[in-house]
């Protein structure tokens, strides 16, 4: 019955659940659900669909995963790093919705932040792109995020989509040859020959055989707890500690000496299609950086230090 109170979409509601879990919030989905359907009051009971579903859920990941108090956040959007999605959203990327907008919260949550200018026309290589590659260009257009980590996963992994469900989902039958259709008249034969003993970064090496050739891969084996030296965390009483609100991948905007305002952009985070801008809490100059330009790291991590 709880599907009455947050009116989440069915399609939504899986995808949603495998977001929280990637965040570190598996066992906090029921305050997402609640969350959600505050986030949806918010932003002024929108249409859900998606693209516009993805920014509630977007809202209710962020809300939950920093402990914030709905109530307090509608009354003062400001004080809060808000997903990238819903900036665009209140920017009206998505364009007006038909009930009107959420004010005083909206002019509230985008006083002061940089937006986008809304594109309302293609340009021509947009144009010629949408004749010779269809698919491809609508989804950078619409889904700019996701598509890029599509692109990126692609790139690194190749299409995975050639594998059958069983096959992805657990993997390779030790022992076993299966059949890998990777284009029309073209398959691989691939068998998984062994599975190695993890170093100290939890790294396994795998033996496979494809066409009858040994490879050897290394791959992260998450079960295994890491000896590397664990990141360093954020004091929540240093108000001039900047902590990651959630686990993903951060590149930070500035660099030591940099003198910054309140509010101002310190980095970005992406994780499970969802950005955001994390910015400074206090006003300063950066003292110094925790992390290298673009790493991943876990909800609570210290990023920078505001002085």
């Amino acid at each position: 019955g709880r599907v009455y109170t947050h009116e989440i979409p069915g399609g939504q509601l899986s995808n949603l659940r495998q977001q929280a879990m990637a965040l570190g919030l598996g066992d906090r989905f029921e305050a997402i659900e609640d969350m959600y359907a505050a986030a949806n009051k918010i932003l002024g009971n929108i249409v859900k669909v998606t693209p516009s579903s993805k920014v509630v859920g977007d809202l209710a990941l962020a809300l939950v995963g920093q402990n914030i108090d709905p109530v307090a956040f509608e009354a003062d959007p400001q004080k809060y790093d808000i997903p990238d999605s819903v900036i665009g959203f209140l920017n009206g990327d998505l364009g007006d919705p038909p009930g009107g907008w959420p004010e005083p919260f909206r002019t509230k949550a985008l006083e002061g932040r940089r937006v986008r200018p809304v594109e309302t026309e293609l340009s021509e290589e947009d144009t010629a792109a949408l004749a010779s590659e269809p698919r491809r260009t609508l989804n950078r257009l619409l889904f700019p995020g996701p598509t890029k980590d599509y692109e990126e996963a692609t790139g690194e992994y190749s299409d995975l989509s050639v594998l059958t469900t069983r096959q992805f989902l657990h993997g390779l039958e030790p022992g076993r040859e299966h059949d890998v259709p990777i284009e029309r008249g073209k398959t691989l034969l691939m068998s998984l020959q062994a599975i190695g003993e993890p170093d100290e970064r939890g790294l396994r090496p795998v033996l496979a055989t494809i066409n009858g050739q040994m490879r050897q891969v290394m791959v992260r084996d998450e079960a295994v707890e890491s000896n590397v030296v664990a990141a360093e965390r954020a004091n929540p009483s240093v108000p001039g500690e900047v902590p990651a609100p959630f686990s993903g991948v951060v590149t930070l905007t500035v660099a030591p000496g940099d003198a910054i305002e309140v509010g101002d952009q310190v980095a970005t985070i992406e994780a499970m299609k969802m950005e955001a801008s994390i910015t400074s809490p206090v006003a300063g100059v950066v003292q110094r950086v925790a992390l290298q330009h673009s790493q991943a790291v876990e909800g609570g991590d210290l990023l920078l230090v505001v002085g």
